[in-house]
């Protein structure tokens, strides 16, 4: 075993672990056994660490309690707790299986961020200490979700933020890969908990992955993968509880496929296809509880107070869908989870006299969401999809479509069978 004090000159390797990969103890002493491998494999590791379990939540819960609409500076303060928490125990863990370890936070290890408290963004990353850390021999552990100001206020980089931690210690580091551990197999192409037949994706690429993450998929951050493209950062994406390959994500040309696929080069020749055929998404997601709030004025005034309380009371990472039309008016329309809306409903208070504007709710929908594989026209999907849908009962569905992104909006719960259906129906085998 390789000593603090020695040097050590392999690759550096960047890992990121997921809260739920490190919910608890036990979890943090298989995490830092399965990272004293990789290190005895010749890496140099660089460990970027979420908070434990659901920790974020109650700290976010703990100041929604305190006050219903904290500072956010020190809500920044409140939430970056939680990575300290870990790093901390981590490396203690890694310390008892005789790998040498330090902690460092965001800001101890350069991550300098613009100044948008909660939702900030990583403008460099300068990394200095985590060098010379791995040249001494340490295996180096740091918190993610956070940087530091030029201000020198501690930020936090929003939900998923840990993600971009990672990729962005990747890039300035020169690491071979970053490795993203959660407790998912890699992107598969849905969620195995309601579509058992939901495949893994082997290879993406980095604008399918971005695309794909942008749709609601949760696996990786958006803004991580738009960093590692802009910074050739190769992803991999795989569970950090068995040691299965996951998904690779590189360079644009990767060709998709899933792991039931034939390889490129024994891919049939393509023969004739209908239409409806030619729609073929990459990843389908399913959420319910999901409420819809659509808000239209032609008063100039009253769309700028609204647009004031909305980016004052709603999370941007808890929305599903947003779209917004300014101009001579102001109509703007979200998807979302229905608890992510509760504040912003409150603030917002009694719809306003339908002369002037609506305000429309509408809650407990379900949304099937269809990302990559933009058709050449939605109106042949929608054919498809209510063909698809008449089987089923689903009153008052509805269809949106943004970019590459498809929504399948269902009022009420959704039929059994309905997300496997148009997973067979849609998805590629």
């Amino acid at each position: 075993m390789t000593s603090p004090n020695s040097r050590c000159s392999g690759p550096i390797l960047v890992r990121k672990y997921g809260g739920s990969s490190l919910a608890d103890v036990e979890r943090i002493g298989e995490v830092a056994r399965d990272i004293r491998r990789a290190r005895d494999q010749g890496y140099r590791i660089v460990v970027v660490v979420s908070a434990m379990g659901r920790t974020t939540d109650e700290l976010a819960d703990l100041a929604a309690r305190t006050n219903p609409a904290p500072p956010r500076r020190e809500l920044d303060m409140l939430l970056s707790v939680g990575e300290r928490i870990t790093m901390s125990l981590l490396s203690m863990a890694l310390a008892h299986e005789g790998c040498p370890a330090i902690s460092y936070t965001g800001s101890q290890c350069g991550i300098i961020t613009d100044d948008s408290h909660n939702d900030a963004r990583i403008l460099e990353v300068r990394g200095d200490r985590v060098r010379e850390s791995l040249a001494e021999g340490y295996t180096v552990v740091v918190a993610g979700f956070q940087g530091v100001s030029r201000q020198r206020e501690i930020t936090t980089l929003g939900r998923g933020g840990s993600d971009t931690t990672a990729v962005a210690l990747a890039a300035a580091l020169g690491a071979v890969r970053c490795e993203i551990l959660k407790d998912v197999d890699g992107v598969m192409s849905a969620d195995p908990r309601i579509v058992p037949e939901a495949r893994l994706h082997r290879k993406l690429g980095w604008d399918d992955m971005s695309q794909i993450a942008s749709s609601g998929c949760g696996v990786v951050h958006i803004r991580a993968v738009e960093y590692a493209e802009v910074h050739q950062v190769p992803l991999t994406v795989r569970s950090s509880f068995h040691d299965g390959p996951g998904t690779a994500i590189g360079a644009s040309g990767t060709t998709p496929h899933t792991t039931d696929s034939p390889a490129a080069d024994e891919a049939p020749a393509a023969g004739p296809c209908q239409r409806e055929d030619r729609y073929r998404p990459l990843v389908m997601n399913v959420d319910t509880n999901i409420t819809r709030l659509r808000m239209t004025t032609d008063d100039e005034k009253l769309g700028r107070h609204w647009r004031d309380l909305i980016l004052d009371c709603l999370d941007p990472a808890c929305t599903v869908a947003e779209w917004l039309d300014s101009g001579e008016g102001f109509r703007w329309e979200v998807l979302a989870k229905r608890n992510a809306l509760d504040g912003l409903r409150e603030a917002l208070g009694p719809a306003p006299d339908p002369a002037v504007g609506m305000m429309i709710w509408q809650d407990d929908l379900a949304c099937i969401s269809l990302a990559g594989g933009r058709p050449d026209s939605w109106l042949e999907v929608q054919r498809h999809v209510s063909d698809l849908l008449d089987g089923f009962d689903c009153p008052g569905w509805r269809m949106r479509a943004d970019g590459s992104a498809l929504r399948i909006l269902i009022s009420g719960d959704l039929s059994p069978g309905l997300p496997e259906q148009l997973h067979a129906a849609l998805l590629p085998d």
